[in-house]
């Protein structure tokens, strides 16, 4: 991707720490890309005291009178992790979940940082996080508190799974972009549960509806996968095997096999249903669950968004 042509990275800022770590893993990520990185405070006007307050102390009139201040100093500090990447600061004076969403409408991806668990202000954003990433424009990267290990090895996956629906061949096509731009092993994940009832494996999983898999569903759902990799390839112009690509069945419950996959993962993408309803149902209980718990950065592409690299 070129800066012509690449869709800004933005990142959700409010001055936290968890806002800090998503804001340094968003600057290498739009220099990676070749994109402008956005970096966007969002004030709520009617609840100053937890929005200025995220470290549990005041910050002044950097948080009470000079909302600029703040953005152009993280932003700054953006350039410092990723010299060369190109930044534009914003700040927003509305509902956060309302701002952000707004501001998704023609980013490539857009970055929060996720929560600590426990005291108000860490629920409060917890719950942001979710309805943003429930109802974002563009696919939603979850960065975790303490930022991605430190540990990582330097050939660490690009990791998503896939259970033959829509939603999840389009987190495949995000993942299978990125695994190409970053130059990382695509890790194509499909989770069968034993025990399943005959009357799911009677019903799908089809193409646009997730359900659990058999173990007689897995085999040819990783192929098609596999094979959708490839055409995804072929449409870029990438020659064959110039990208590594593993394919992996599982047995048992997909949160439990996905967070145990985040653990050694640079990314991991997943698929949503894209529909209306509270978050928590609207991501789905496995994407919900791993939003808030896995070890690497979650990038959640939803159904009703267009496929973009993440």
């Amino acid at each position: 991707m070129s800066e012509r042509t690449a869709a800004p990275v933005v990142v959700g800022y409010d001055a936290s720490e968890a806002a800090d770590v998503a804001l340094a893993w968003a600057a290498r990520e739009a220099r990676a890309r070749g994109a402008v990185l956005r970096v966007v405070y969002v004030r709520d006007a009617h609840d100053t005291d937890v929005a200025v307050r995220p470290h549990g102390e005041s910050l002044g009139e950097r948080g009470d009178g000079g909302a600029w201040p703040v953005v152009e100093e993280a932003a700054a500090r953006a350039r410092d992790v990723a010299p060369g990447v190109e930044t534009e600061t914003f700040v927003e004076y509305a509902s956060p979940a309302a701002a952000l969403v707004g501001v998704s409408r023609d980013a490539g991806a857009l970055v929060l940082g996720a929560t600590r668990h426990g005291g108000l202000y860490e629920a409060v954003r917890g719950t942001v996080v979710l309805q943003v990433t429930a109802h974002a424009l563009c696919p939603v990267v979850v960065v975790p508190a303490g930022g991605p290990r430190a540990d990582l090895p330097p050939d660490a996956p690009v990791v998503v799974g896939y259970d033959g629906s829509e939603q999840s061949g389009l987190a495949l096509d995000a993942a299978t972009d990125s695994a190409w731009l970053l130059g990382r092993t695509l890790r194509v994940v499909v989770v069968w549960r034993p025990g399943v009832a005959e009357w799911v494996a009677s019903r799908g999983p089809t193409e646009h509806e997730a359900h659990d898999l058999t173990e007689a569903d897995a085999g040819p759902v990783l192929e098609r996968a596999l094979d959708r990799v490839e055409e995804r390839l072929r449409g870029h112009g990438v020659a064959e095997g110039s990208l590594e690509v593993v394919g992996e069945v599982h047995e048992g419950q997909v949160v439990r096999v996905l967070h145990h996959e985040a653990e050694g993962a640079e990314r991991l993408l997943l698929g949503t249903r894209g529909r209306g309803g509270f978050a928590s149902l609207l991501l789905g209980s496995a994407t919900h669950t791993l939003v808030r718990t896995s070890a690497c950065p979650v990038v959640v592409v939803r159904a009703a968004q267009a496929a973009s690299s993440a």
